[in-house]
């Protein structure tokens, strides 16, 4: 692979597309931009020999003022939040939209959209495939699917796009749920739903990061969509025992199936608790089969080097 490639990477600031575009540094790749907001925390990129310009993927006019000339670009920018539907709307819809259609117009090779198993995931058929059709279970999850239906109309007007659906995503840094959960786990205030028994499907950002190289560097992965998971499907009580060791924390309490059932009753609570009681479990045929790729990185290394940080200090 040429790595001379022109790369140009959005939201390299945030969890995915910092680690992202440190893998392809480390690979060899040295022509980066990135695509930063003015508000952005640019401390992680300013050691770095890449160039940063300044935009926003939900101001249209901002992006028009930027020169082509890329071969690929990553867009990983996107919004997580449940709760605010206006951000997610500008971000993950029109912010897919401005920039696929900057890509289109600047004739770039290659563009990869990072997506979500969040636009199919309420499919019960498991593993889920790529193949279900869009079914969306909270906020988060339909502007994604928005977004994603826009991509793949930019697909159909001749923008080359491979398309990366990542299941949930832990690691060092992990800004949303890893916080709460390591703090709930050291001060004992944990609980595992139906003794933890759930099959809990997830996915290192590191696994991520080298997943989307590897459709870069793939012909084959041009018009196709991809999900992409840790190799390993571990239960709940799995996961959580591998977080307590490397956290030197006691093991969360296993409530019974008859308790759960109680603890679900709770307002607000009961929906925390019915989330570690479904099954995930996401298919990896499509990747495996078609690019031959394998996600590189273990999950039980990767999950216990993703909460050491949060150990005695916590």
């Amino acid at each position: 692979m040429n790595k001379d490639l022109r790369i140009f990477i959005t939201g390299a600031t945030g969890f995915i597309g910092s680690f992202l575009l440190s893998e392809l540094i480390a690979q060899g790749y040295s022509n980066i931009t990135v695509l930063a907001r003015p508000t952005s925390n640019l401390g992680l990129l300013r050691d770095k020999d890449i160039k940063i310009i300044l935009a926003d993927v939900t101001d249209k006019a901002s992006l028009d003022n930027i020169e082509g000339g890329y071969d690929i670009v990553f867009h990983c920018a996107g919004f997580v939040n449940d709760g605010n539907e206006k951000v997610l709307g500008d971000v993950n819809i029109r912010g897919t939209e401005n920039i696929c259609r900057w890509a289109l117009k600047q004739r770039i090779k290659k563009f990869i959209y990072l997506s979500s198993v969040a636009v199919n995931s309420g499919n019960t058929t498991l593993p889920l495939t790529e193949d279900k059709p869009y079914k969306a279970t909270n906020k988060y999850g339909l502007s994604k699917l928005e977004a994603e239906k826009a991509a793949v109309g930019f697909r159909g007007a001749g923008l080359p796009m491979a398309i990366l659906r990542p299941c949930m995503v832990y690691g060092p840094g992990e800004p949303h749920m890893l916080p709460l959960l390591a703090r709930l786990l050291k001060w004992k205030l944990l609980l595992l739903p139906n003794r933890g028994e759930a099959k809990l499907h997830l996915v290192s950002v590191r696994n991520v990061a080298a997943c989307l190289v590897h459709l870069m560097e793939n012909d084959r992965a041009t018009g196709e969509i991809f999900h992409i998971a840790d190799n390993e499907v571990l239960d709940v009580a799995e996961i959580f025992g591998i977080f307590a060791k490397a956290m030197d924390a006691r093991m969360p309490l296993l409530l019974s199936y008859p308790l759960t059932r109680l603890f679900t009753l709770i307002p607000v609570a009961g929906r925390r608790i019915e989330f570690l009681c479904k099954d995930r479990v996401y298919s990896l045929k499509h990747l495996k089969n078609n690019l031959n790729f394998n996600p590189p990185y273990s999950a039980f290394f990767e999950l216990a080097e993703s909460v050491k940080q949060f150990g005695n200090n916590t």
